[in-house]
């Protein structure tokens, strides 16, 4: 076996020597003393399944606590080396566009040796699919909507399918991802905001489509609602078309402030009511 080598010293240049002629030069210099190594190399190849190399690969390397310690790229060939490497244990794995990132790999690295440790890289089956992504803030100064909830929709001809909803996180971002090709639009609502639906976008091959979405301010958030389903006191039928007014009452005073009809169900509903005391009242009239 052959052993490896180390420096016993560290290299030391001499003064620079000047020779004019037939001069006899003569330079003595001490050397240093190499601390012992108490490091070794990890070196390896990253490759696919089928063995081919895969070059420009992130390889990175974390210590025993799981922390990253060092990063470096694999060469043309898909290989790389990490230099120098204090002993202990360590962990390794790597990282490239439209792969997935292996599990990490542990390994050992011993004083003055080098630790070989190849990685094998699976293709991404979704390494060809889209994204869309964006933030939901507010016009009026740009603040993000945190918790608004957004729904995506694909456009296929005439049909539309509503395919994902999800909800924004504290910066007021969404993201979709692994789309296949297509036509889609995103709607955005929250309570207490009027809803908004984004322009259509088409993503193909690989597209990160960014689609931002501004959400109003309800004014009418803080006000309220009354509805009710009128019936016959007979026989508990529902009685559509009756006629319900609304009365506002202030210092006892009654005054009528809407009318509606119940729909065919018997419903009622009236909205955007202010804090206040209200009293409702129906009646069927008929023409005689």
């Amino acid at each position: 076996m052959i052993l490896p080598t180390f420096d016993k010293y560290k290299l030391q240049p001499s003064p620079l020597i000047t020779i004019d002629g037939r001069e006899q030069e003569t330079t003595n210099f001490q050397l240093q003393a190499a601390p012992p190594p108490d490091a070794g190399n990890v070196s390896g190849t990253v490759r696919r399944p089928d063995g081919t190399a895969i070059p420009f690969a992130t390889v990175q390397l974390f210590d025993s606590n799981g922390l990253p310690f060092e990063h470096t790229n694999s060469n043309p060939a898909g290989q790389f080396i990490f230099p120098r490497v204090p002993t202990g244990s360590y962990f390794i794995t790597a990282s490239e566009p439209n792969f997935l990132t292996p599990l990490r790999i542990s390994l050992t690295v011993l004083s003055n040796r080098t630790t070989s440790v190849p990685i094998v890289m699976q293709v991404d089956p979704d390494a060809n699919e889209n994204a869309i992504f964006g933030i939901v803030q507010s016009p009026t100064d740009n603040q993000p909507i945190g918790d608004a909830t957004v729904e995506l929709f694909r456009v296929t001809g005439t049909t539309t399918e509503m395919i994902g909803i999800v909800s924004t996180n504290g910066q007021g971002q969404y993201l979709f991802p692994n789309l296949v090709n297509g036509t889609y639009f995103i709607s955005a609502s929250k309570p207490g905001f009027l809803s908004n639906q984004s322009a259509q976008t088409v993503v193909s091959d690989r597209d990160f489509a960014p689609i931002n979405v501004f959400l109003i301010a309800d004014p009418d958030a803080n006000t309220g609602t009354i509805s009710g389903v009128i019936t016959d006191a007979t026989n508990g039928q529902t009685l559509a078309n009756a006629t319900v007014a609304l009365y506002s009452i202030t210092n006892g005073v009654e005054n009528i402030i809407d009318i509606t009809k119940t729909n065919a169900g018997g419903l009622y509903l009236f909205g955007d009511l202010l804090a206040g005391i209200y009293r409702v009242k129906a009646t069927i009239q008929e023409e005689t």
